[in-house]
């Protein structure tokens, strides 16, 4: 009875200790949706770096300190507001507080600096997918001109949502505006406003594995090449 005990114990220590470890320094999110589409495929399971911008007290979203604030292009993990059901989402910073953006015919311009976009003619980033996205709708393009590294876009190449919108934002303090990389397929700070600052959960930095769902497949199978792929934001 008594070693039972202790292997109860020695259970709940581990099973505690991971769920501390996961709340306050690393935690990992299963990509669910298209909504960064190519940057992160549906069924990626990334890596979010919980001590990026603070330290989050255990089994609880809160922050009781912070050393930096997200930076344009990051792509972070928090919790969606309330049209969304306050949801864990992840998206990619856009406009920081105090920032003037435009969104001109699907084209930002952050500042007064107009963001470059350019057609990729290499549609390799948009192999595999998941859960039922194909290829063919797409146009690809890298975005550059706002963040440390440029990254891939989508617009659908009929009748694009993006390509005929127009919109204009000042980032109130504290605040954030996050978009998806998938821009026709995203539900973003474009249609539920700012985000705030202290609801951000992480930084994602590292795909650790990807798995989707073959046809006529009852177990997944993974993407051998985004083993350990680094998130570069």
């Amino acid at each position: 009875m008594n070693r039972l005990i202790n292997e109860l114990k020695s259970i709940l220590f581990i099973v505690t200790a991971i769920f501390i470890f996961r709340s306050t320094f690393l935690n990992w999110y299963v990509i669910p949706t298209g909504s960064l589409l190519p940057t992160l495929k549906i069924g990626d399971h990334v890596v979010v770096n919980k001590l990026s911008y603070g330290i989050m007290l255990p089994f609880m979203q809160t922050r009781i300190f912070s050393w930096s604030q997200p930076d344009r292009g990051d792509i972070v993990v928090f919790q969606g507001p309330e049209s969304e059901n306050q949801l864990t989402l992840i998206k990619r910073v856009v406009g920081l507080p105090g920032d003037k953006i435009n969104f001109t015919n699907g084209i930002l311009t952050i500042n007064g600096v107009l963001a470059k976009q350019e057609l990729q003619a290499d549609r390799t980033p948009l192999e595999n997918l998941g859960g039922g996205e194909t290829a063919e709708s797409f146009s690809l393009f890298i975005e550059s001109g706002f963040s440390k590294y440029p990254h891939y876009i989508l617009k659908r190449k009929w009748n694009s949502l993006t390509d005929a919108e127009t919109q204009t934002w000042v980032v109130p303090p504290n605040k954030l505006l996050v978009l998806g990389d998938n821009r026709d397929n995203s539900s973003d700070g474009r249609f539920w406003g700012f985000m705030d600052q202290d609801r951000i959960y992480g930084r994602a930095f590292l795909i650790s594995y990807s798995t989707f769902d073959k046809e006529g497949s009852f177990l997944p199978s993974f993407r051998n090449e985004r083993w350990f792929q680094p998130i570069k934001n």
